[in-house]
C-alpha cells in the first residue's frame, strides 16, 4: 500500500516538477515600459532581435464582458509576449533537426503587476534532451538568460 501510494503521489507531481525546470522565471522591480526596453536592448546585445509582441492583456481586455466574473483573476496591468529570433542560429536548428524548428522564433512572457516585471521563458533544452540541436538551443538559452540578468531579472 505504502509503494503505492508514493507511486501515486510521484505522477501527480510529475507534471509540476518537469514545468519548474523548463519554465525560467526571474522578475524586476520595474515597471513594464522599463522593463521591456532595457530588455530589448540586452537581447540585442546577445543578437537576439524582437521580430514582434503579442499583447495578451489587451486582447482579454477586449473580452472582458465574454469573460465575465473569471476576467484577470490576478489583476496583472500587463501581460505581453515577446517574440525574438537570430536567424544564424534558426538555420542551424533546421540543419541539424528540424522538428526542434517548433521552438522558432523564441519568446518571453512579460506580465507585470503592481509595479514588477515578470519574465517567463520556456527553455529549450528542457525539450530538446536527445535533439542534435541541443547544443545550439543551449548556447541561445544562455544568452537570454544573460540577457535577462543584464536587464536586472532576478
Amino acid at each position: 500500500m505504502f509503494k503505492k501510494t508514493i507511486l501515486i503521489l510521484l505522477f501527480l507531481f510529475t507534471g509540476t516538477l518537469f514545468a519548474g525546470h523548463a519554465i525560467y522565471k526571474v522578475s524586476i522591480n520595474e515597471d513594464f515600459p522599463t522593463a521591456l526596453h532595457t530588455l530589448k536592448k540586452t537581447l540585442e546585445q546577445q543578437n537576439l532581435y524582437i521580430i514582434s509582441k503579442a499583447d495578451i492583456s489587451g486582447t482579454l481586455k477586449r473580452m472582458k464582458n465574454k469573460l465575465g466574473t473569471e476576467y484577470n483573476k490576478r489583476n496583472y496591468s500587463k501581460v505581453q509576449s515577446i517574440i525574438f529570433c537570430n536567424p544564424f542560429y534558426a538555420n542551424e536548428v533546421l540543419n541539424l533537426d528540424p522538428d526542434m524548428m517548433a521552438l522558432c522564433p523564441l519568446k518571453i512572457m512579460l506580465m507585470e503587476k503592481n509595479d514588477r516585471t515578470t519574465a517567463l521563458f520556456v527553455l529549450p533544452t528542457a525539450l530538446a534532451k536527445r535533439s542534435k540541436a541541443r547544443k545550439v538551443l543551449a548556447e541561445v538559452e544562455k544568452k537570454v538568460k544573460k540577457a535577462l540578468k543584464k536587464a536586472g531579472f532576478k
